[in-house]
């Protein structure tokens, strides 16, 4: 049948070609070995009337039309089974995710600061470490969770877009720089971070 036909087809993500929003989604599909089509110039604004909040990024799986990119996130993490191998993992997961959108956001108040310069120095002098030094103690080696969970990747999203500003941002935290550089030397991801940037300093 047509719908069940729908149901084969990969997820697709609308959203542009850019590390932003969208960037921990992709990730989580290359790190997982997961099929995502993701359409990168979508034909916007002519199809904001079939988001549910007229935005990007916007997943359609099937009959499943979905908005918000954490939504997006979560629900394919749940999809493809990588939420966490323990309630331990699981509530760690959820942490670690809450944390990225923390770093995502600083970067966006900075980003959009009308003195774009003093506002990424604030960033990275005073904003950064409140938000990196407790994430340093909760690693075990160079990971967080006992199999790698959805978190995980999404809090390397986040430390990728950083590391595209300052790529010595992570020198202070030897237990970051080492879950950081373990990601980014991984093959099956090298595509993902291939993606050009969003932020920039000028």
């Amino acid at each position: 049948t047509p719908r069940s036909h729908l149901r084969l087809m990969p997820p697709k993500l609308f959203y542009w070609g850019i590390k932003a929003r969208g960037h921990a989604v992709v990730l989580l599909a290359a790190a997982t070995g997961n099929e995502l089509e993701w359409e990168k110039n979508p034909d916007w604004p002519a199809m904001k009337p079939e988001t549910p909040f007229g935005q990007l990024p916007y997943l359609v799986d099937g009959d499943l039309k979905l908005a918000q990119s954490n939504a997006i996130l979560r629900y394919l993490a749940h999809k493809w089974k990588v939420e966490g191998d323990s309630d331990a993992d699981f509530a760690l997961s959820q942490m670690l995710n809450e944390q990225a959108v923390d770093l995502y956001n600083a970067m966006v108040k900075a980003n959009y600061a009308d003195d774009k310069k003093a506002a990424y120095d604030k960033l990275f002098a005073e904003g950064l470490p409140g938000l990196l030094a407790p994430l340093e103690k909760l690693l075990n080696g160079d990971k967080f969770t006992t199999k790698e969970a959805y978190g995980e990747v999404a809090l390397f999203a986040a430390l990728d877009l950083v590391h595209d500003l300052k790529a010595d941002f992570l020198a202070a935290y030897p237990g970051l720089t080492s879950f950081y550089n373990k990601n980014a030397a991984r093959a099956e991801l090298k595509d993902a971070l291939s993606v050009p940037p969003y932020f920039k300093l000028a």
